[in-house]
């Protein structure tokens, strides 16, 4: 190989070398640029896409019979509160007037009866203080009896124990008087003991006799107890036998009542009115039309909940919290921005859903999220495409 075609070779090998290494870099800025470029169009601004959408609200009948009024169309703007549909009332009115009637005769029936009840009441109130009384002072008496049986008890019991080393002491000293191991007035000291200690054993135990005694006889107050039980147990069937015609009147009236209330609600159910503020987006029927319970009347899309749903890469998504200040731009105000806040961060990651355009590769992780709209003029419609700008770093300034 001669010298000029060893410089071709290596000019060459210089050549793929800088094209290599040029491509590389050019790959890395074009990976920098895709996943970079575009978020943040403003420094410390995370910039979003998405659309205005709203909570949707569908007002259906509750109750059966024909529509005679429906004075809103698709599209009307409605308030909170306004009148939606009118369903024909008639039938359920004549039901509420006769459950207010079955209300009167059912109070003249509950006054009839708590007249009758009057002196059974007052008798079982006598008869329960007198039980009471009686109870007081028998459960006094028992306790002071057991009090009394237990005390005796416990004498006996330390009675019986000083006799029986008493007794202990005198045999084993007995044994060494015999023996003059001791001295008689020793033995007669322990002698003395001894007897003494045997008479308060059968003292104690005469006492505790006696407290037994008084225990039964505190007892016999119970059979006392037991007859006024029976006396007001009998009263108490007479007062409840009297009671009966109250509990049926209540009964009566209480049914009387609630049937009023489900038919006052009923007729309250034949007027449907918007819970929101809104636009009517779809009427589903006509005037005159027959309705049953469940049947759609309009959908209204509620105007103070309007939000943007969009969608933040995993990588960004630290850079936000609950609450982060936003603004808002849209296609139709191009001169000015509208405020909002983030309302709702998905607790988990998903791909990217498939009616979402983003010019990154539709595997990329990413969470949804929702901006809630400050829009107290009600420009803002659903529908409309948004940018949105959350300002992550707070040091900067929006533009």
């Amino acid at each position: 190989m001669t010298e000029l075609d060893s410089a071709k070779k290596m000019r060459t090998r210089k050549i793929i070398f800088y094209t290599v290494i040029t491509f590389f870099i050019l790959g890395l800025i074009a990976v920098w640029y895709s996943g970079y470029m575009g978020k943040y169009s403003k420094k410390g601004i995370l910039t979003l896409h998405g659309w205005v959408e709203g909570t949707d609200v569908s007002l259906s009948a509750k109750v059966s019979g024909n529509i005679i009024k429906l004075p809103v169309d698709e599209s009307d703007e409605v308030k909170v509160g306004d009148l939606i549909v009118q369903i024909d009332s008639e039938q359920i009115k004549s039901r509420l007037d006769a459950a207010t009637a079955d209300i009167e005769n059912a109070k003249e029936m509950l006054k009839r009866a708590a007249d009758n009840v009057s002196i059974f009441e007052s008798r079982v109130k006598g008869a329960k203080i007198a039980l009471e009384l009686s109870q007081k002072q028998s459960e006094a008496r028992i306790s002071k009896a057991k009090a009394g049986l237990k005390v005796a008890s416990e004498w006996l019991k330390q009675a019986e124990y000083n006799y029986v080393k008493a007794e202990k002491d005198y045999i084993r000293f007995s044994a060494l008087i015999k023996k003059k191991k001791i001295s008689q007035s020793k033995m007669d000291s322990i002698e003395e003991i001894y007897n003494v200690s045997k008479a308060e054993v059968e003292r104690t135990k005469k006492d505790l006799e006696k407290s037994r005694a008084n225990l039964a006889l505190a007892k016999t107050t119970i059979t006392e107890i037991e007859l006024k039980k029976n006396e007001l147990e009998t009263l108490k069937r007479k007062y409840n036998k009297s009671k009966t015609e109250i509990d049926i009147a209540e009964s009566t009236l209480n049914s009387a009542k609630a049937k009023k209330k489900e038919r006052a609600a009923t007729l309250a159910d034949t007027y449907i009115y918007t819970p929101v503020k809104g636009t009517i987006i779809e009427k589903f029927v006509e005037l005159g039309e027959h309705v049953v319970p469940g049947t759609p009347t309009v959908l209204v899309i509620d105007m103070d909940q309007l939000y943007i749903k969009t969608y933040v890469e995993q990588i960004y998504i630290g850079k936000i919290k609950y609450k982060d200040k936003a603004r808002i731009y849209v296609d139709s105000f191009p001169d000015r921005f509208f405020e909002g806040q983030i309302t709702f961060i998905a607790p988990k990651a998903e791909f990217t859903p498939r009616d979402v355009q983003m010019d990154e590769h539709r595997s990329r992780i990413v969470y949804k999220v929702e901006v809630g709209i400050d829009n107290p003029e009600g420009i803002l419609k659903p529908g409309m495409p948004a940018d949105i700008d959350v300002r992550w770093d707070k040091d900067q300034p929006w533009k």
